[in-house]
């Protein structure tokens, strides 16, 4: 190959190369132009490498060590997140995910509502109770969780009965709890779960198999999530078709399959007369 030129002008001599595209490049310039960067420590990858669910390719070397987002699970670094902040009951959040993050009551509320409308106009309507929030750390919602099936709660729905002679007389719901700090299509998400929750619980619904009530619940915010046109609904969504959890993975797997065979609300006074998705 004496002679041969390099697509930058150079002579290659009895260097390396590689062609592409019908074109020659010594091995500095074909990396230079074709080569992968690490997202976290920037250098040309010329060895293995991973991707994530958003197309960004790393190392291990530079990965090690490093925190994951809570929300978007990214590696948390300059280059790649600018950043991030770690709260005091150990989870963190990327700046990416910062930028839209539920911090209080007073700015969750406004969002509550929006999702629990559009539910509403699914027919999932909690009719005159009041849905109140609080956003919490993850201490307080495990503290507070009496499900086996889920170590680390990212919401709640609190409500109780009253009773006289033994028959319910009146349902009353507390609050709904949220993870401070999610960004907003996490929060939202999250909401249309636990909404979905009290839907059950006011419309009277059966004590349900936790398969199943979870499963309505997962169907709800997917219902939510693909009204969504944003990359983050699309992670969530892709999240929820493969997570694998005996509950909440499979019971949102037997929610669609049932969805795809009546419509939801057909569906829902199905499960609420017979207990089981069809």
């Amino acid at each position: 190959m004496f002679g041969r030129r390099c697509a930058s002008g150079e002579l290659l001599g009895q260097n390396r190369y590689f062609e592409k595209d019908d074109k020659v490049y010594c091995e500095t310039h074909y990396w230079q132009k074709f080569g992968k960067r690490c997202a976290i420590g920037g250098e040309i990858l010329k060895g293995a490498y991973q991707i994530n669910a958003w197309g960004d390719t790393y190392c291990a070397e530079h990965s090690a060590g490093l925190a994951e987002c809570y929300s978007c699970h990214r590696f948390i670094c300059e280059r790649l997140t600018r950043g991030g902040v770690r709260y005091d009951d150990g989870h963190s959040i990327c700046n990416r995910c910062r930028q839209t993050a539920i911090d209080t009551a007073a700015q969750g509320q406004p969002v509550l509502m929006q999702v629990r409308k559009a539910l509403a106009r699914l027919g999932l309507e909690i009719g005159p109770a009041e849905t109140p929030l609080r956003l919490v750390d993850q201490q307080e919602l495990n503290r507070r969780s009496t499900k086996s099936y889920s170590k680390q709660p990212t919401g709640m729905a609190c409500h109780h009965t009253l009773t006289r002679n033994g028959q319910i007389v009146e349902r009353q719901v507390e609050a709904i709890l949220i993870l401070s700090g999610l960004p907003r299509e996490h929060f939202t998400a999250v909401a249309a779960h636990e909404l979905m929750h009290i839907y059950l619980f006011v419309n009277a619904f059966p004590d349900l198999e936790p398969v199943v009530e979870e499963g309505l619940c997962e169907l709800a915010e997917y219902l939510w999530l693909k009204q969504q046109d944003t990359p983050e609904a699309a992670y969530r969504l892709a999240l929820m078709d493969k997570n694998d959890n005996p509950v909440y993975g499979k019971g949102f797997q037997l929610a669609r399959q049932s969805l795809d065979k009546i419509p939801l609300l057909p569906l829902l006074d199905y499960v609420q007369k017979r207990g089981r998705f069809p």
